[in-house]
Parts: structure tokens; sequence; C-alpha cells
């Protein structure tokens, strides 16, 4: 699940938030393969979060493992998870076999739950939680290593505008200089399907794959090495 700013939420209609899969209650989701199979991630409750559904979990992750490893597993890679939320990716990351993962979210109720999740799991000593906006944080590389695989998944909102000096264009750029990533790193981007980003983003990411589950999208990048 995904945080999005209360101001952005209100100028989005409620047929449209529907649509996108808002929840209004708590919800509990399960970690689909690896070590923690069948173990409860929890979420925050409130109209400001969305899901990522299993249809759309399972092929990501099977996409990822194909490349790097074998579908259902990944490497001991580090790996950042963006807009994390509650930690959806970067826990089932941590599950399927990474190393460590750097969990970045601005939100106060989401960065408590995602803790929470991470003690419950007994995966805290993998994690790292930045409680900070993404545009100000400061990242290091965990044990000296950079980054192998980045999920990006800002609020929906903020997808639908890539021009140069867009919200999302100005997180990338800044990115770009400040999270150490591995020569032959992936960066997935989750949106709306009616979105079609940029071929190239700053950072040196090149476009290498998109796939659709009806209203999600998710954009598959690459360094340049890959």
């Amino acid at each position: 699940m995904r945080h999005v700013p209360y101001g952005l939420l209100k100028a989005i209609p409620t047929t449209t938030a529907s649509n996108l899969g808002f929840l209004i209650s708590s919800t509990a989701m399960r970690i689909i393969a690896g070590s923690l199979r069948g173990r409860r991630i929890e979420a925050p409750a409130g109209l400001d979060t969305r899901p990522l559904l299993d249809r759309v979990k399972a092929p990501l992750f099977d996409w990822l493992g194909s490349r790097l490893a074998l579908p259902g597993s990944l490497p001991e890679v580090n790996v950042c998870d963006l807009y994390c939320g509650p930690g959806t990716h970067g826990i089932e990351a941590i599950s399927r076999g990474v190393a460590h993962c750097t969990f970045v979210d601005r939100n106060a109720a989401a960065a408590k739950c995602l803790r929470k999740n991470l003690a419950t799991l007994g995966i805290s000593g993998q994690a790292i939680v930045i409680e900070q906006p993404i545009e100000t944080a400061r990242f290091a590389a965990p044990n000296g290593e950079p980054y192998s695989i980045v999920f990006f998944d800002p609020p929906f909102a903020l997808s639908d505008d890539t021009s140069a000096n867009s919200p999302a264009m100005r997180v990338l750029d800044r990115l770009a200089s400040s999270l150490p990533v591995a020569s032959d790193a992936f960066l997935t981007w989750r949106h709306d399907d009616h979105v079609t980003l940029p071929t190239l983003l700053p950072g040196g990411w090149s476009q290498i794959d998109r796939r659709v589950w009806r209203r999600n999208a998710i954009t598959f990048y690459g360094q340049s090495a890959t």
C-alpha cells in the first residue's frame, strides 16, 4: 500500500479514488513467496492508502527474479523501497532472499506500521526505515554495497505529470546524485495504466519493459549496462 498526501487526495474525485483501489479501513496483506510466505503485513487505516494486489505483486517479482536469479526468489542484494507505505515491496523482497532493504516514507503512521511489521516478522535487522521526505532523505549504501533494485511507487497523481520540472522528475533528479545504485540495477515504477512514462529517466535509467494489470501498470527500467 502507498500513502497519498492529503492535498492530492482532496483533488481526486470519489469515483476516481474508487477506481484506483483506495481503502477505507485497515487492511492486512500477505507475503506470497519465500521464507515468510503466508505471513501478514498490516497497513494503516484510512482513505489515503492503496493496495499492491497479489495479481500485480506476483508477476512483478517473477519478472525481477527471472532477471536476477530464478522466479520466486531474489539474490542477496540491497534494495530500496521509495514511498514504501507499510513496506509491501521491500518485505516481499526480503522474504525472497535480498540482503537488505532501505524503506523511505515521510508519513508517520505508515512508518510506525512498517516498523511493527518488521519487528513482528523478525526482519528488523535487514532493514533501515527513513521517515523523511524523499526529496531530502540521505541515503547510504548498506554494508558498502549499492542498491540493485529500486521500487519507485509514488501516489498515482504524481505519475500523471512527468514533464521536466514536475515533482516526480525533480525527485528522480535528486536521486540521480544521492542514491548509490549498481551498474546493472533495476527500477520499477508503478502507476495508473493510462500513463505513459518517459523512455529515459534521470540517473541513467532506460525503459526496458511495461506490464499492465487492469488499472495498475508497472514500467521497468535498467541502468545503461543492463
